[in-house]
């Protein structure tokens, strides 16, 4: 457990909560079915208003660069009038970090209300979304590039690389609409008016970071219809050659096994039987071309 206080307002972080952590909530005096809840990750959003706090639970997308994954982190806030506490199930760099310079520098982020901290909590949390999805559009850009100009086969891979990536977002994001979309009015009857503004700037944050998501998505799923597309003409062009030249040798391999047969064969003892063989042979072959050219095969 992390505290940090300024002004009247706490911030208390508390990662993997056990007993003891349980026992010093009950000093909030919050509902005990909330004290279970927290006790295990929830994995829905929730925002529910209570006589003197909110209990809000979000999921943000944290990316592990070690791996190159992005796993959905959850943080639930329970927020009074002068206290905000969160509760974690895992390690969160990006939100330690935001603690730590709210550590070093109180009197910027813990002078106003505890809805303001929860605003900039949410915020710098939002923020830090935007480099990773751009990182995903540079990626969705190179490969839309490697397609036109230099496809390969192995690229249908990283598209779904890239789409599972993307889903990971939206898993973390979407489920939080209805959370959203509800918080301008809980929040104002917590903290009044002056609060408005702040919580419409996160439904903005929230909106505009959902729709680039399901912008990369849409365009990710576009990129591998057309990359199947481009592989199926692929194999279908190699197929279609493969079947050509079977065409073509077919009437050969039959002629040349028939008159390697140790048996008695018509024109055996003509001396122009290899010129009549061989040009049956040409004959066979000039129709199957013909015949390849007049379906339009080749």
């Amino acid at each position: 457990m992390r505290e940090v206080s300024y002004n009247g307002v706490r911030w208390i972080d508390i990662l993997k909560p056990a007993d003891r952590d349980i026992k010093f909530l009950e000093t909030f005096n919050f509902h005990h079915l909330i004290l279970e809840e927290i006790r295990t990750p929830t994995y829905h959003p929730i925002l529910e208003s209570y006589k003197d706090y909110l209990f809000l639970i979000l999921h943000f997308p944290n990316f592990y660069r070690r791996t190159n994954q992005i796993q959905s982190v959850e943080i639930d806030f329970l927020i009074t009038k002068d206290a905000l506490i969160t509760v974690r199930y895992h390690d969160f760099p990006d939100f330690e970090n935001i603690f730590d310079d709210i550590q070093k520098s109180p009197e910027l982020n813990l002078d106003k209300t505890t809805g303001h901290l929860l605003h900039h909590i949410t915020k710098q949390l939002f923020s830090k979304m935007f480099p990773e999805l751009d990182k995903i559009k540079e990626s969705i850009d190179k490969i839309e590039y490697e397609i036109f100009k230099n496809f390969r086969d192995d690229i249908i891979e990283e598209i779904a690389h890239i789409k599972r990536q993307i889903l990971d977002f939206i898993r973390a994001l979407k489920p939080q609409k209805a959370v959203w979309d509800s918080a301008p009015e809980i929040t104002i009857g917590f903290w009044g008016d002056r609060i408005k503004p702040y919580i419409l700037d996160l439904v903005a944050d929230y909106n505009r970071t959902l729709h680039f998501t399901e912008t990369h998505r849409e365009v990710a799923d576009s990129l591998h219809v057309t990359s199947s597309s481009l592989l199926d003409n692929k194999r279908n062009y190699v197929i279609k050659i493969l079947t050509i030249f079977t065409a073509i040798l077919l009437p050969l391999s039959l002629f040349a096994s028939v008159y390697g047969m140790n048996v008695p064969l018509p024109f055996e003892d003509n001396r122009y039987a290899f010129w009549w063989i061989m040009g049956t042979m040409a004959i066979s072959t000039l129709i199957a071309l013909s015949w390849l050219r007049k379906n339009k095969w080749i």
